[in-house]
């Protein structure tokens, strides 16, 4: 069999209803294309809200607590889909954040320039977009190739920066949202990516780590802050130097008491939905903005049709597994969606959830599990506490927390749940202290700390 070459493109952050949607507001030619002339999962479902537990998800194709629930770095277990290429002799390139996290697979990466900085202020594609282009266009990919891409751009709403480069951008043109208008400078990258491919032997896989919060007006809780500029500028010029941190963090508490008033005001007569919109952008969730993702197929021998059956992150791996007739014999917690691609039917499973993990375990660390009618949350730890349930059906933007109405329901989450025990995978060499030291001095820079 003559392998295709692959193109993963993983869109860090990026909403399934801003990837496909009749009321997404972002322009994406490119995108549209690709969706008609693909197999488009519409009901994709991340394992985790945060970048690390959603990679692992796609990599091993095991939920979290296979992979080490509160790990904050890359982990490739046995078997796992960049080894499963390079037993195939694949070659393996990226284009990945300049993170600690990610050094797993950065050491796997055969092109030595293989990242970028993710940092603020500029959008990563902006800044370095050239770098995927020049090197489609380099005789330096030896066939079979898989080409493994973590676009980082929309990541840096999260990060509450100012997204610079993003000024041909500013119209409604391309979106309602500063979200929605990255999305559209995405798509213009997009389009100069697939420009370089042969669909008759690439096969392009799209998709996300987890989604995010898009505030209601485009206002989140730090648009409510007050800047007190004058009173900045006056401590900076009476103020000792060594004073000055002091007086910061107590104008930061000032900050935050005030837009707490404003939010609540602001926040009157809105649905929850639209109030959790506004939370910071690292609080724990699994609500479906969190965690709903696209899933796109196509290029090599891949049939143009929507998929509505929910489906998982997990499934990815053993799906390609079986694309190239090499399929798995080891169980995973994943499904091949293969049959689903040729026109078959399979069982739609639940998915298991867990919450991105943070430095310290908080009451809002929650784990749960998702069928396409319900959606089952609670406290991590304890069974008894912040319970909630919603019908998807009935009430798809989670509004109305109905668990007390129906235990039945609650009962056989919980039994869903008790199949998957956690197993965190633990290290106590020094030389994994020092690297922990050191991812969470990076996802501090980030915001996720």
């Amino acid at each position: 069999m003559e392998y295709p070459n692959i193109i993963f493109l993983c869109i860090d952050s990026l909403r399934n209803d801003k990837f496909y949607h009749k009321e997404k507001t972002s322009f994406t030619p490119n995108i549209d294309s690709l969706i008609k002339n693909g197999t488009y999962f519409s009901q994709a479902i991340s394992s985790a809200d945060g970048t690390i537990l959603g990679i692992n998800t796609i990599l091993n194709g095991q939920y979290p607590n296979s992979t080490g629930i509160r790990s904050k770095k890359i982990v490739l277990n046995e078997n796992n889909l960049v080894q499963f290429f390079k037993e195939k002799n694949y070659h393996f390139y990226g284009f990945l954040p300049n993170l600690t996290s990610f050094k797993n697979m950065i050491e796997l990466c055969e092109n030595t320039n293989c990242t970028y900085e993710p940092g603020p202020p500029t959008i990563p594609l902006l800044k370095t977009g050239n770098k995927i282009i020049d090197f489609l266009n380099s005789e330096k990919m030896l066939e079979p190739w898989i080409y493994f891409l973590h676009i980082f751009d929309l990541h840096v709403i999260r990060e509450g920066s100012v997204a610079s480069g993003l000024e041909n951008y500013n119209s409604d043109k391309f979106g309602d949202t500063k979200y929605e208008r990255i999305v559209s400078s995405i798509d213009v990258w997009l389009g100069k990516i697939i420009k370089k491919i042969d669909f008759n032997k690439t096969l392009i896989i799209l998709t996300a780590d987890h989604g995010e919060r898009i505030p209601i007006d485009d206002k989140d809780v730090v648009s409510f802050e007050p800047e007190f500029k004058k009173s900045v500028k006056f401590g900076k010029k009476i103020l000792p130097k060594s004073s000055q941190k002091i007086g910061g963090k107590f104008l930061s508490k000032v900050r935050k008491s005030v837009a707490s008033v404003k939010i609540t005001k602001a926040n009157q007569n809105l649905t929850s939905y639209q109030i959790r919109s506004r939370l910071p952008h690292f609080t724990l969730s699994l609500y479906d903005e969190n965690i709903r993702i696209p899933l796109l197929f196509c290029g090599y021998n891949i049939k143009s049709k929507m998929i509505n059956q929910q489906v998982s992150a997990a499934d990815i791996f053993l799906t390609l597994t079986d694309i190239l007739q090499h399929p798995l014999e080891t169980k995973l917690d994943g499904t091949s969606l293969f049959p689903l691609l040729s026109g078959r039917k399979i069982p739609e499973n639940p998915i298991y959830l867990h919450t991105m993990p943070h430095e310290d375990l908080t009451d809002d660390d929650a784990v749960g599990v998702r069928t396409s009618q319900f959606k089952y949350f609670r406290h991590a730890r304890n069974s008894g506490k912040n319970i909630h349930l919603f019908n998807l059906k009935n009430d798809p933007l989670e509004n109305e927390n109905i668990f007390y109405d129906f235990p039945d329901v609650v009962k056989k989450m919980e039994e869903i749940i008790s199949n998957y025990p956690d197993n965190p995978k633990k290290s106590t060499s020094t030389k994994f202290s020092e690297e922990e030291q050191k991812i969470a001095k990076e996802l501090k820079k980030l915001g996720y700390l």
